[in-house]
């Protein structure tokens, strides 16, 4: 979210942010701190935002119904607004809206975007060797025939993990018309998530299928994400 605030921080724009806590302090953003013993909770926080006219909101994290329905109707009056939800993947998130008492109708037309992400560990590039995937592995990929691998041998560098550093994978559903009428009328993930691919989306399967192929991550790390997502 603070990468997405910085490429739209620009003079002419009203940014304001209801944070818990405050990460990175970003020049030019008014940047709001929770404090729950003085009652100044996400909810509190973004009925006051809004009474400033701005014309991009970040919430931290919608936590409950209330700051819920207060973002997606600040999102539905011309407001750009920016937050994060814990679930396992991004159709998931329409889902977790829609428990929190959001009405799908307005969940179609307040939705633009949802960014599912995830961290897998990198193989470490000074013990990185190369194997034959086994019969396992492929089956566990999906792949046939005879596939190369990669892992770390563990080195002194990654302290003998065979790891070293992290990189991002993630699953991104554009609010195109077609998942749009689903959103609306009310289908279930699995219909959400085919109309999305139908569209174009990744899944963070598919992500990370892409990183261990091309020697960036583990079959270990792809198969704690599978399995998080299963």
């Amino acid at each position: 979210m603070y990468a997405a605030l910085n490429e739209l921080n620009k003079i002419n724009k009203n940014i304001i942010t209801v944070e818990d806590p405050v990460e990175y302090k970003i020049e030019g953003i008014n940047q709001v701190q929770v404090n729950t013993k003085a009652g100044l909770l996400f909810a509190t926080g973004l009925r006051s935002i809004l009474r400033q006219d701005p014309d991009i909101i970040m919430v931290g994290e919608i936590r409950d119904e209330e700051t819920a329905e207060i973002a997606v109707r600040a999102a539905i009056t011309g407001h750009l607004v920016i937050s994060t939800l814990h679930t396992n993947d991004a159709p998931s998130t329409v889902m977790r809206l829609q428990d929190m008492g959001i009405k799908p109708f307005l969940l179609a037309a307040s939705l633009r975007g949802i960014v599912a992400q995830r961290l897998v560990k990198r193989i470490c590039t000074n013990c990185k060797t190369e194997y034959e995937a086994s019969d396992i592995e492929k089956n566990l990929l999906g792949v046939n025939g005879n596939v190369t691998l990669h892992r770390g041998r563990g080195c002194p560098k990654c302290y003998y993990t065979g790891y070293s550093g992290r990189i991002a994978i993630h699953e991104i559903l554009k609010m195109d018309k077609d998942v749009r009428e689903a959103v609306q009328n009310g289908r279930n993930a699995d219909e959400l998530a085919a109309a999305a691919q139908k569209a174009g989306m990744k899944t963070l399967r598919d992500n990370c299928l892409g990183l261990v192929l091309s020697g960036i991550t583990t079959t270990d790390e792809f198969s704690q994400i599978v399995y998080k997502i299963v």
